[in-house]
């Protein structure tokens, strides 16, 4: 059985995410594993100390994920749901349990600070960016569904022996979803023969779940994934963090702007092989 991890901070905006990770599970036979991590705050003084024993803040916390998974359990009977509770900081928690078991998704909701009115905050970028297995991050709007169309946007330039293929090809074939390709250039003049050589390698990488190519004149690389998103009525949106890629350049761009937009719809990220 494949295992999703969900992370909580007992927030409103936990809970949506937290409630999406068990629709999935219950959808493709996964159990579910909901993650917390807490950092006892100290007092601001010449001699910082802590605000309570971190032996309370476990107790504390370890209560309210009993009474969050009394509540799951009796919302999805027959699921087989846990709870882990942790000191230290959520993305190095995860990191340190997605290396342990192996998940098939950490799904995640917005529980870092941030600009109000974008729905990505600072950790579930730097989850999106640093974690080693695939994370998906649920908007607050989103509405769950069976996932049946899969989107890749990628850029034909930055596809390497290290594209993440395999992770890619499990979430299809896990899911049975269709699988869309999207590249967006202007002019063409991002098609070169280097270009073209790696759109072969990508075809010869995903050839097993036939994907659909398509191809985006636009030099509004955001706009025109936003667009295709909605056209063609994609569920989850796949992007391949990594340094150089246009992906980088968007997270950086009014912090998530970019892609604040596509807030229907989970964003997930798949990472590129060490």
């Amino acid at each position: 059985m494949s295992l999703i991890i969900t992370a909580t901070d007992f927030s409103d905006v936990a809970a949506k995410a937290v409630n999406y990770a068990c629709q999935l599970a219950a959808t493709y036979n996964a159990s579910v594993q909901v993650v917390h991590s807490y950092i006892i705050p100290v007092t601001i003084s010449d001699t910082p100390i802590p605000v309570m024993p971190v032996n309370d803040g476990q107790h504390i916390a370890e209560e309210r994920m009993d009474k969050l998974l009394k509540g799951l359990k009796e919302s999805f009977p027959g699921l087989d749901i846990t709870g882990k509770v942790s000191y230290g900081e959520i993305v190095d928690c995860l990191q340190d349990y997605a290396e342990q078991s192996n998940p098939w998704l950490i799904v995640l909701g917005n529980s870092g600070s941030g600009n109000t009115s974008l729905w990505i905050g600072s950790t579930v970028i730097s989850a999106l960016k640093n974690l080693s297995c695939p994370v998906v991050a649920v908007p607050p709007d989103a509405v769950y569904r069976p996932v049946k169309k899969i989107c890749l946007a990628i850029d034909y330039k930055k596809i390497s022996q290290k594209f993440p293929a395999e992770q890619l090809l499990s979430l299809v074939q896990e899911t049975k979803a269709e699988l869309h390709v999207l590249h967006i250039g202007h002019n063409n003049k991002d098609l070169n023969e280097e270009s073209i050589l790696d759109t072969e390698s990508l075809h010869t990488m995903l050839a097993t779940v036939k994907p659909e190519y398509h191809f985006s004149d636009s030099e509004a690389i955001d706009e025109a994934i936003q667009s295709f998103v909605s056209v063609a009525h994609i569920d989850w949106l796949v992007i391949t963090p990594h340094k150089h890629s246009f992906w980088e350049n968007l997270f950086h761009k009014n912090t998530t702007k970019a892609i604040a937009g596509i807030s229907h719809i989970p964003l997930v990220a798949l990472h590129e092989k060490e």
